[in-house]
Parts: C-alpha cells; structure tokens; sequence
C-alpha cells in the first residue's frame, strides 16, 4: 500500500511506503541515460503492492559497458518486503520500446507501455527507489534545489535595471547645469566688456555734446591767436558730436580728411 497526502500532482518527489513483492519477471531498461556525465541504463521493475496494486519501480542505475552492452547487475529480492521510494509522474513523451542485447528497453518511462512488456497493468505513475532499500543499485541522484549562480544573477540585473535609469538622469541634470553655468559665465563677461565706439546715437533728451575726449593728438588750446584757436575748437566739437554719433571710426575718418584739408 502508499501512504501519501494531497493530490498525485502535489505528491510527487515525496517519500511513500509500499508493502509487497517484486514480480518475477525481468527488468526492462531506460536506455540513452546519464548520471554525472556517464551513460547508464536505468533497472525498472514491477512491484505489486498488498493490496494488488502494480506499481513501477526505478531501482537506480548501472553504468553502460562496452559497444552498448549491459553488465551484470543484482536482481530484485523475493518474497514480502516494504521499501521507501519518491512518488513520480511520467513524462508525456514516447517510450520507443526496442529490445537490444536481448533486453526490452525504452526511451522514456511510460508505465501503460512499460506494462504491455511485461504482460501486466501498471499505475500511472512510477516509484524511484531510495538508496538502502531492498532491490535498490545506485539511487539516481535528486534534482538541485539549490538556486546556483541564477540568483545572484537575476540580482544583478533587477539592480542595473533600477540604477541605469537614475543614472542616465543624473548625468542628464548634470550636463544641462552645466551649460547654464557656461552661458551665466558668458553672459557676465559680455557685460563686464566695454563697449567700442561709445554712444552709437543720442536719445531723446540726451546731450549730443562731447561725452569723451577725442582719441588721437591732443589738439592745440584756446589762446589769444585768434581765429586758429576758434576754428580748432570747432573742429574738435565736431569730432566729439560725430563721434557720439558714429562711433570711433568716423571720428578717425573725420581727422584724417582734416588733415588732409589743412595740407592742401
């Protein structure tokens, strides 16, 4: 019999007990199998339980010999027994039952198939015999439920994936303040530069005299000689107005064809 809680789906890998016998009969091999990187056969055997059950039974593995051949292994013990085994659920994929070295084997664990070989009905689902327990060779080795490296994995790319966002936005926020400190910076030297040429023109209200001294030679005072000294005074307030006008270059034009007058 097997003792088992919850439904069959929900049960499996879980350890069951069964009381019976192994039916004599030979063992039917999993074939194309590999434990730890080695090719194996796996022993499957009937076992009717007390209460007229058949179940399968995975008894564990034997290693594959020379050109396929299958070595020498322990058969299965008779009379009453009870053993502990994993609860299982077959796979939904073909058994491919051949026989080879005058053994039957198939591909996969399909017990309704499995049954046919033997000439006898077999549950649905199939036991995987524990290590220690009577008829068991090498227990086949239990899935990990260790997560390995795919965790800390997984971890990594959950945190990249909060932190590139926000990085990208900080060097964003970065560079735009920046550029607002180089245009600030510009726009305070512009200001602080003085401007050529003075007033460019005069305003409403503004006086359109002289509100620099001319650039060039310093030109000659106003004394007692006359007309010389008023015709000086008046080329100068001339060049002053034009320059607060024009700017510095008429008022050097200006000068040049003074100069050029006076040669003449």
């Amino acid at each position: 019999m097997i003792r088992r809680e919850g439904s069959l789906g929900d049960s499996e890998w879980h350890l069951v007990t069964a009381r019976g016998s192994y039916l004599p009969m030979e063992d039917v091999l999993l074939r194309m199998q590999s434990v730890d990187g080695e090719l194996v056969y796996q022993a499957l055997r009937a076992f009717r339980t007390d209460s007229g059950d058949s179940l399968l039974v995975n008894r564990g593995w034997v290693r594959v010999g020379d050109d396929n051949a299958v070595p020498d292994f322990p058969s299965a013990p008779t009379g009453q027994l009870t053993i502990i085994a994993r609860l299982r659920i077959p796979m939904d994929a073909p058994a491919q039952p051949i026989v080879l070295h005058d053994w039957n084997m198939v591909r996969n664990i399909d017990p309704p198939v499995i049954g046919d070989l033997l000439g006898t009905d077999l549950s649905p689902y199939y036991l995987q015999l524990a290590g220690g327990q009577p008829g068991s060779l090498e227990p086949m080795p239990l899935p990990s439920t260790e997560s390995g490296p795919y965790l800390s994995y997984g971890l990594q790319w959950m945190a990249f994936g909060v932190l590139a966002p926000i990085g990208l936005g900080y060097f964003v926020w970065s560079e735009i303040r920046q550029r607002r400190r180089l245009d600030d910076e510009d726009n305070d030297a512009a200001a602080a530069r003085p401007r050529k040429g003075g007033n460019r023109a005069a305003g409403p209200g503004q006086d359109t005299t002289a509100s620099q001294a001319p650039s060039g030679p310093p030109a000659a005072t106003v004394g007692d000689d006359g007309p010389s000294d008023e015709a000086a005074d008046s080329d100068r307030l001339v060049a002053a107005a034009m320059r607060d006008r024009y700017g510095d270059r008429f008022a050097s034009e200006y000068r040049r064809s003074s100069r050029g007058g006076n040669r003449a």
